[in-house]
C-alpha cells in the first residue's frame, strides 16, 4: 500500500509555500460561512412558522366577511328612511300622549265639582300646576299665591295667570301659569337674570 507522505512530498514542491499555508484559513472561512448560511435558514424557517401563524388568525377575517355579507343581504329589505319615520311618528305619538296624560290629569275632578269654591279644589289646583312644571322639566317648584287666593279663581271666570318661581338646570326661573277654569292651559317661565338688564 502506496504511503501518502511521498505524494504530499511531490504536492509540496509543485505548490508555492504561501497556497499552502492559505488552505486551512480558506477551509475556516468555509466552515464559517456555511454556519451562517445555516444559522440564516434556520431564522427564516422560524419566520416562516410566525407567519403561518398570523395567517391562521386572518382567515378568521375572511369568515367574517362572508357573515357579514350573508347578513347584508338577508337584510336588505330593511330602509332606513322608514325605520327613520317610524321613529319619527313614535316620537310624536309619545308627545301626543304625554299632553293627553296631562290633560286627563288635569281633569281628574268633575266640572261640576270645579264650579264650587272649596280648599281642596285649590289644593288640586296647585298640585296640577306644580305636575305640570314638573313635566316641564322644573324643579323646586313654588305657587306663589295662597290658597286662599287659588280659591278666589274658581269664583271669577275666564282665565287667570298664576305666579309661579322654580328652578331648572341650577338656574331660578319666574313667570306665570294660564289658569282657565280651573285647567292649566300655558306655562310661561323665564330665566331669573333675563328679567334684569
Amino acid at each position: 500500500m502506496p504511503t501518502i507522505a511521498p505524494a504530499i512530498a511531490a504536492l509540496q514542491t509543485q505548490v508555492p509555500d504561501w497556497v499552502v499555508m492559505l488552505v486551512p484559513w480558506l477551509l475556516a472561512l468555509g466552515v464559517a460561512a456555511a454556519a451562517t448560511a445555516a444559522a440564516g435558514v434556520w431564522m427564516l424557517l422560524a419566520r416562516v412558522k410566525e407567519l403561518g401563524r398570523l395567517a391562521d388568525r386572518l382567515a378568521v377575517l375572511d369568515e367574517i366577511k362572508t357573515t357579514l355579507a350573508r347578513v347584508a343581504r338577508e337584510r336588505e329589505d330593511l330602509d332606513l328612511r322608514r325605520i327613520e319615520h317610524v321613529l319619527i311618528e313614535l316620537r310624536d305619538g309619545q308627545k301626543r300622549l304625554e299632553d293627553t296624560l296631562l290633560r286627563a290629569s288635569q281633569f281628574g275632578a268633575k266640572p261640576s265639582e270645579l264650579s264650587t269654591p272649596r280648599a281642596t279644589e285649590a289644593a288640586g289646583l296647585s298640585e296640577r300646576i306644580v305636575q305640570r312644571l314638573l313635566a316641564h322639566g322644573f324643579e323646586r317648584v313654588q305657587v306663589v299665591p295662597t290658597l286662599a287666593e287659588l280659591e278666589q279663581l274658581f269664583d271669577a271666570e275666564g282665565a287667570h295667570e298664576v305666579l309661579v318661581e322654580a328652578r331648572r338646570n341650577g338656574v331660578m326661573c319666574k313667570g306665570h301659569v294660564l289658569v282657565r277654569d280651573g285647567v292649566v292651559v300655558e306655562v310661561e317661565l323665564k330665566p331669573a337674570y333675563s328679567m334684569f338688564p
